[in-house]
């Protein structure tokens, strides 16, 4: 279960007992009682089927962004990984946001407001120039991308939609190392 449904969940158990309050809010005080204590029961059994979902305290507190990797590196480590997989220059600064964007120049990255539609069509109501000043299909929008994309990898080596490197506590990490070091933990 994702973290996220947990208020979804708690919105729709409220939202479920109104209705059944008002469905039974014309019946006799001693009926109504009853149907209350069991509401109560059933939200009960609810957020324990929830605590259910979760293996551990480990991964309730990874799920809820309390969790902290132990990370501590030297400037020789970090360079041993790095050499391991092959972390270049460009990867570090493109990690460091020192690169430029990689939609930069195209249409996508400009002072323009591009509206993307499905067949290249606005939308009733919107007006050339002033909702939108160009146009385009998302099959053109995914055309621009992805070249874009390439054009990237060719001057700077760098794939920008699969980075090779995260940041964990202060320090650049290869992506495999983090997935090694979230693993080990749990």
């Amino acid at each position: 279960m994702m973290c996220g449904e947990l208020p979804f969940l708690i919105n729709e158990t409220y939202q479920l007992f109104l209705i059944i309050l008002h469905i039974f809010s014309n019946m006799q005080r001693k009926n109504l009682t009853v149907i209350v204590i069991i509401l109560i029961l059933m939200c009960g059994v609810g957020i324990v089927i929830i605590g259910m979902n979760y293996d551990s305290q480990d991964e309730m507190a990874a799920a809820s962004g309390e969790y902290t990797l132990d990370t501590n590196y030297t400037s020789e480590e970090l360079q041993d990984m790095y050499r391991k997989y092959n972390i270049t220059e460009n990867d570090i600064k493109f990690a460091n946001n020192e690169l430029p964007n990689f939609l930069e120049g195209t249409i996508l990255s400009s002072d323009y407001q591009v509206l993307v539609t499905e067949d290249g069509k606005p939308p009733e109501g919107m007006e050339l120039g002033k909702d939108y000043d160009i146009i385009i299909t998302e099959a053109e929008m995914i055309s621009i991308i992805e070249k874009a994309e390439t054009d990237y990898i060719s001057k700077y080596g760098v794939d920008p939609s699969n980075p090779k490197l995260d940041e964990v506590n202060g320090y650049l990490i290869p992506s495999e190392e983090v997935a090694k070091l979230f693993y080990s933990v749990n």
